[in-house]
């Protein structure tokens, strides 16, 4: 959105999409939580999709008397993935946000093509000002040339 409002529309453009992309990615990963190292994935010879073995303990490691889960990992409860959840859907809201001013600069300016092109071809301040009767009176104070 900063882009946006710094009139860099096509940077925007480019991070919102991959904001978009990107959450909706981390939306679509439902796995909250990854391979430890007591986990291996084997395959069976008759069956090809891969068998889970058991965690086995590791050696050194207490239960922590205060997490209430007597030694499991903490890192595999559903809770752990609501910070990822929250972060991606306010990536989305933002990004959108952001593409949709850009959608709507791009459009003013293919709408009114007449008065950018008539800006952008004068050669002094007076012609500049003379554009501003291409832009209907309630734009002007927007989108016109300054005094």
């Amino acid at each position: 959105m900063f882009f946006v409002l710094f009139d860099l529309p096509e940077i925007a453009l480019l991070l919102g999409s991959l904001a978009v992309y990107w959450g909706g990615s981390s939306l679509r990963n439902k796995s909250g939580k990854k391979r430890d190292e007591g986990e291996k994935a084997v395959t069976d010879g008759s069956s090809p999709a891969p068998v889970r073995m058991e965690k086995t303990p590791r050696s050194g490691t207490a239960a922590d008397p205060w997490s209430g889960q007597n030694g499991q990992d903490k890192s595999a409860s559903p809770a752990s993935t609501r910070p990822q959840t929250t972060a991606a859907v306010s990536g989305i809201v933002a990004a959108g946000i952001a593409l949709a001013c850009v959608a709507t600069l791009f459009t003013v300016q293919l709408v009114y093509r007449d008065y950018y092109s008539c800006v952008n071809d004068s050669l002094t301040k007076t012609g500049q000002l003379s554009c501003n009767e291409l832009l209907p009176r309630s734009l002007e104070p927007l989108f016109g040339v300054k005094e």
